[in-house]
């Protein structure tokens, strides 16, 4: 409990360090590059050490395992794709990151990324239906998913009307929408598919594995924020530029939100309660 309460507080922590040091920087000779280049160097890393952590404590050929390692390969696509940005931000940092030769290959490495998350969560929810692990279906959580639902659909819409028109205007341009829809839609699945996976979680731990996918949704749903901050920041009141650059904060929180997520996976599995003991080595070890 004090381990998992100790991730919870760093992840926390950067995120109010990191909406802090973009207040205290914005309209400075460096702007907010700094803080936003730091914290999402700190968020990557703490992303990928608890995947890791998560897919280590589950033994080779366990389902767990599998899920964990898509999740981990996700989170270090994601640092590569931090470690270019960042790249340019050293090299450039007068120019906007749509100028940059590696915007093709961050593209990539952004896709792969949602490709593999998504990839993990879906082999999870269908092997534990097809394990017989599906709980009563409550009105509880018809509301649960219908109202993720919603919100996922309400938030992204309007960035893929947006990432639409952008393709075929020039290279960088078209770069940008794919790689913003690739990252949209990872988000949404993963909105959609953590409801099933929650009900499954609570159901067989009392509420402690939980814990682990409400991370990993919240995490989902930030990230569905910032891939949607061009027209939250246009919709919210005040200074449009103010409001962009603190939407930006998200994607540290986006980032060790997955991290927290496998190391609260590991602290569950650590002390597995009765009624969960055998679901913490997994439900389907001998795929």
């Amino acid at each position: 409990m004090t381990r998992a309460l100790a991730g919870i507080a760093a992840v926390v922590a950067l995120g109010i360090v990191h909406a802090v040091w973009v207040a205290m920087s914005f309209g400075g000779p460096d702007g907010t590059r700094l803080a936003h280049d730091v914290a999402g160097w700190a968020g990557s890393v703490l992303g990928v050490v608890g995947t890791v952590a998560a897919a280590a404590t589950f033994a080779r050929g366990d389902h767990l395992r599998r899920v964990w390692s898509l999740l981990a390969l996700g989170s270090a696509l994601l640092l590569v794709g931090t470690a270019l940005r960042s790249h340019w931000t050293h090299v450039a940092p007068d120019r906007p990151f749509t100028e940059s030769p590696l915007l093709p290959a961050r593209m990539v490495v952004v896709t792969g990324a949602n490709v593999a998350s998504v990839w993990a969560l879906v082999l999870l929810a269908l092997t534990w239906r097809r394990s017989g692990l599906k709980p009563p279906l409550t009105w509880q959580a018809v509301a649960l998913w219908g109202t993720s639902a919603a919100a996922a659909l309400a938030i992204a819409l309007p960035q893929y009307v947006i990432d639409f028109r952008r393709l075929g205007q020039s290279a960088a341009d078209t770069c940008s929408a794919i790689t913003s829809i690739a990252s949209t839609m990872g988000d949404m699945m993963t909105v959609l598919l953590i409801a099933p996976i929650l009900r499954v979680a609570y159901w067989l731990r009392g509420g402690r594995l939980s814990w682990a996918w409400w991370a990993m949704a919240i995490s989902g749903a930030v990230w569905l924020v910032f891939d949607s901050r061009e027209w939250i920041a246009q919709l919210l009141p005040g200074d449009a530029a103010w409001n962009l650059e603190m939407i930006r904060v998200t994607r540290s929180l986006g980032l060790s939100l997955v991290g927290l997520a496998g190391w609260l996976q590991r602290e569950a599995v650590a002390a597995p309660s009765p009624n969960g003991a055998a679901f913490a080595s997994s439900p389907a070890q001998s795929r």
